[in-house]
């Protein structure tokens, strides 16, 4: 074999060794972007209704979320009554009322789960049930059912929705971004939260 061949094979065993070590080196170094991927907190700021069917329906949404992922989605509720519905804001006012109280959860759940009936009428008495059901201290919850505090809270919370563009409910903003379509299953739900999980910063 004479210089020349020598050098060529030489040549040859060098790009491949070469070729072969930046392909691995690039396949290791993506391998492991992926495995230092870690999931991030979703923040679900809804602006909502308590008398809107749709936004009853996002509740149901909502609510699997947290027993999957946890601690990993925090969900903020905000106000945000219709004037097309008679009684919007007094169950708006019962829930912030349980809240004074450590139970806004324990309302809105069973605000949201009775919708269909305390929305034919006798509302305010429902609310008044929902709260012994939960155990309030009823004294209290009467009181601030209907001081000004509550109710500026939730005016404030809808001025505050005017003013980010929300016009309908439910309105969804991930990580202080506003949703423009509405999911409409939880599938599709869980998609949008798994995409602001894992998305890059």
């Amino acid at each position: 074999m004479n210089s020349k061949t020598v050098q060529i094979a030489l040549f040859v065993i060098f790009i491949v060794v070469a070729g072969g070590g930046l392909y691995f080196g690039l396949s290791g170094s993506s391998s492991e972007t992926n495995e230092e991927r870690t999931a991030q907190t979703v923040h679900i700021l809804k602006y909502s209704d308590y008398q809107c069917p749709a936004c009853r329906d996002g509740y149901e949404l909502i609510k699997p979320l947290k027993e999957e992922f946890g601690d990993m989605v925090d969900v903020e509720y905000r106000h945000f009554p219709l004037s097309g519905f008679q009684y919007s804001r007094g169950a708006a006012h019962a829930a912030e009322a349980a809240r004074e109280q450590g139970m806004f959860d324990e309302m809105t759940a069973l605000i949201f789960d009775n919708q269909a009936e305390w929305s034919r009428g006798g509302a305010e008495e429902m609310f008044d049930q929902f709260a012994e059901e939960i155990g309030l201290d009823m004294d209290q919850y009467y009181e601030d059912k209907e001081s000004e505090e509550i109710h500026a809270r939730v005016e404030s919370q809808r001025e505050e929705g005017i003013r980010r563009t929300v016009n309908a409910t439910p309105t969804y903003f991930m990580n202080g971004q506003k949703l423009q379509q509405n999911p409409r299953t939880y599938e599709q739900m869980k998609s949008i939260v798994e995409l602001y999980m894992y998305r890059s910063n």
